[in-house]
């Protein structure tokens, strides 16, 4: 095969993923990952040459999305992080991800889906949909519908926080624990807070990137559950440099002068792979799962707030 077959698909992928990474830059809330998988399926779905850019995409999704989710290890912190918060946090992942499970399995869902529903519903929306789908085989259809059903409820959840605030009397620090634990997406996390007081911001995104943090227990976690039939578990090389960087940045500060250019290469990777990975999904597929999928991440969602108010109300 020749090197201009790939040119086309390589070419529309980094097009879309920069002007997905423009339109991001113009409102907190937008998710680059987000609006490149969208663009992405809607080019896919509407051009009638499709199967001349396919090798270009594949090939996209195979340089792309390595090297993203390599370099995402870059961007966890563990550093300054109150053991007793930390506890607390981790308690309200973990209850989102259960339950999200749980709820999947009385739709039946499939379990692939049902993980990558609940890893971008517990900690970081898209990012963490990104890094593990690929390590668990999660259909291309499955990878799109899970990304953008956490992104709607996270929309939905950042215009109505502030209403919750006035409803439920939360005072400021408690509404930025209920922001911080309970929004999926970072920019999420910063409309909602900023929309209650400017200070409140701050304050809230400690608490998410708290939360990112466990994308490193996550890995772990889904490889395990989600029953693959290999009796041997390959590690992929993009999962060791990811480990190195999560552990040679908390324990060193070598990469400290780089952090901020890392941040740029995993997330324009990423968009990049996710333009690809919309691109190659027929929208029927998408279509044929209809609301479930969201409906089971509200459900999920729902539950762990009411808890969240209850344990609030009691002590």
């Amino acid at each position: 095969m020749k090197i201009k077959d790939y040119i086309p698909g390589l070419v529309i992928a980094l097009v879309i993923a920069v002007i997905s990474y423009y339109i991001s830059t113009l409102h907190a809330s937008f998710d680059s990952l987000a609006i490149s998988i969208i663009i992405g399926m809607f080019f896919g779905n509407f051009l009638g040459e499709k199967e001349y850019f396919r090798n270009g995409i594949e090939a996209a999704i195979k340089i792309f999305l390595p090297v993203g989710i390599a370099f995402y290890g870059t961007q966890l912190s563990l550093k300054g992080l109150n053991p007793g918060m930390i506890l607390t946090i981790f308690l309200i992942f973990s209850a989102l991800f259960g339950i999200t499970l749980i709820v999947s399995k009385i739709f039946n869902l499939g379990r692939k889906i049902s993980i990558l529903l609940a890893s971008g519903l517990a900690v970081c929306g898209a990012s963490a949909i990104a890094v593990i789908s690929p390590l668990i085989g999660a259909k291309r259809e499955d990878t799109s519908i899970s990304l953008i059903s956490v992104m709607m409820l996270g929309l939905t959840g950042m215009i109505f926080y502030p209403i919750l605030y006035d409803l439920l009397s939360l005072t400021k620090n408690e509404f930025n624990f209920l922001a911080g634990t309970t929004l999926p997406m970072l920019g999420q996390v910063r409309v909602a807070a900023g929309s209650v007081c400017p200070e409140c911001v701050d304050a809230a995104i400690k608490i998410k990137l708290i939360r990112i943090s466990f994308l490193f227990f996550l890995v772990t976690t889904a490889i395990f559950i989600s029953g693959k039939e290999e009796k041997k578990i390959k590690v992929p090389w993009f999962i060791i440099v990811f480990i190195f960087f999560a552990l040679f940045g908390n324990f060193t500060k070598l990469l400290l002068p780089l952090s901020d250019y890392f941040r740029y290469i995993s997330s324009f990777s990423l968009t990049t792979a996710l333009v690809a990975i919309g691109f190659s999904v027929e929208l029927d597929s998408i279509i044929e799962k209809g609301i479930t999928p969201f409906v089971t991440i509200f459900i999920s969602w729902t539950v762990v707030i009411m808890m969240i108010y209850i344990v609030k109300s009691l002590f």
